[in-house]
């Protein structure tokens, strides 16, 4: 029995625009109300983008956002974790030739931190104009990272060729001898999170403190970073337009994005059957 459904955002939820249909999530978003179903957003996104998103709804919501270190449940929050100091520190230094290459970011509360010279790919990104203005608003940029201000580190990414994405993260994963663990969410973008905290980990919170068990939690992804959360769910639906890493930790297929399979298995599979 589904008493949980989590999904990703980008390339699972949203389609290839970057929205999602409001009129017909706040159908699905009612019924799933009435039968005491919740319904979460987990997602390597952080909350300044995603409560733009879901404007209207997040008091009827839970969030899993930043990969699992900020998890809020309909307003309260219940977790924060951010970065030790000493590990950003050793991340930088192991790729201090490839910070502008990687384009490598550093997320805090105030502000997305890059390279004056790092080159960000803004149009790899379906995102909608409102929420691209928000992100814009947000970069600071700087001559070097020891500029870096005195604030909590909430997340580390980089940016790269897609076509280079799964070696440079198989090297980092490898041979990086800190507590980090390189994960991607497709088209490039790499997300760097504390090893051991992943998406499965900040939805682990939520299930505790509701009392419900993996048994009935639905999960759907389509990137790396969905990977625990996938395994950790015992409905779990990979994205027809998933790589093949992701397909085969889920144990079902949801139609593509840009056809809001999230929204269509919910319809066929939880609401139909209730």
């Amino acid at each position: 029995m589904v008493k949980v459904i989590a999904t990703d955002m980008d390339g699972t939820f949203l389609d290839h625009r970057g929205l999602y249909d409001r009129e017909r999530f706040e159908t699905v978003l009612k019924e799933l109300d009435h039968q005491d179903i919740r319904f979460v957003v987990a997602s390597g996104n952080n909350m300044g983008r995603l409560s733009l998103m879901f404007e209207g709804f997040l008091d009827r919501i839970a969030f899993v956002a930043d990969n699992g270190c900020h998890v809020i449940d309909r307003g309260e929050e219940l977790v924060r974790r951010t970065m030790d100091r000493q590990l950003v520190a050793d991340f930088l230094a192991y790729y201090q030739d490839k910070q502008s290459d990687y384009c490598i970011s550093i997320t805090t509360a105030n502000g997305l931190y890059l390279l004056e010279n790092a080159h960000f790919p803004f149009n790899h990104f379906a995102i909608e104009a409102e929420q691209m203005a928000l992100f814009l608003s947000r970069i600071k940029r700087l001559t070097s990272f020891s500029e870096l201000p005195d604030e909590p580190i909430l997340k580390l990414g980089m940016m790269l060729p897609e076509e280079q994405c799964d070696d440079i993260i198989t090297g980092f994963n490898t041979h990086f001898s800190g507590n980090l663990t390189a994960t991607t969410s497709g088209y490039g973008s790499v997300d760097v999170i504390e090893t051991g905290l992943h998406k499965a980990w900040g939805l682990q919170h939520l299930l505790d403190k509701w009392g419900v068990s993996a048994e009935d939690l639905m999960a759907f992804g389509d990137g790396g970073n969905d990977i625990e959360m996938l395994q950790l769910a015992h409905h779990s639906y990979a994205m027809d337009n998933a790589p093949d890493a992701v397909k085969e930790a889920a144990h079902f297929l949801a139609p593509n994005h840009r056809d809001h399979g999230v929204l269509s298995v919910i319809e066929r599979e939880v609401l139909t059957k209730i």
